[in-house]
């Protein structure tokens, strides 16, 4: 009989951490990257961590750094002269930005990459 309870006891213990595995397996799966091509606005950035809107042809969206110097920004033609600046530098320029979607946050999704076009407007 003790044998049975405990048994009963570990299947009992066990089953919230199998819920809550699948209900992290299910939102990982809900997350997607989005390529946008657009003009940028409104940077801001506080140490590391930088915020932006991008107006993109598939929707507006505001996206999130937490480290923008772990993310890989380029350039279509070699930057001017030394490093590129986002935080001054990008505000205004069209760049294609690839971002994974984020929930519960009050931005739609975190960085993962920015190329920047230096062509000039038309």
């Amino acid at each position: 009989m003790t044998r049975l309870s405990l048994t009963m006891a570990g299947i009992l213990a066990l089953l919230p951490l199998r819920l809550a595995q699948s209900s992290v397996l299910q939102i990982a799966a809900d997350h997607r990257t989005i390529d946008a091509e657009g003009e940028v606005s409104d940077v801001t950035c506080a140490g590391v961590e930088m915020r932006l809107k991008l107006s993109a042809a598939n929707g507006a969206f505001r996206l999130h750094a937490r480290d923008y110097t772990r993310i890989n920004i380029s350039e279509d033609v070699p930057f001017q002269a030394g490093e590129f600046k986002p935080c001054t530098e990008l505000s205004g320029k069209s760049a294609k930005i690839t971002f994974v979607t984020v929930e519960r946050k009050n931005y739609d999704g975190e960085i993962q990459s920015i190329e920047v076009d230096n062509a000039p407007k038309k």
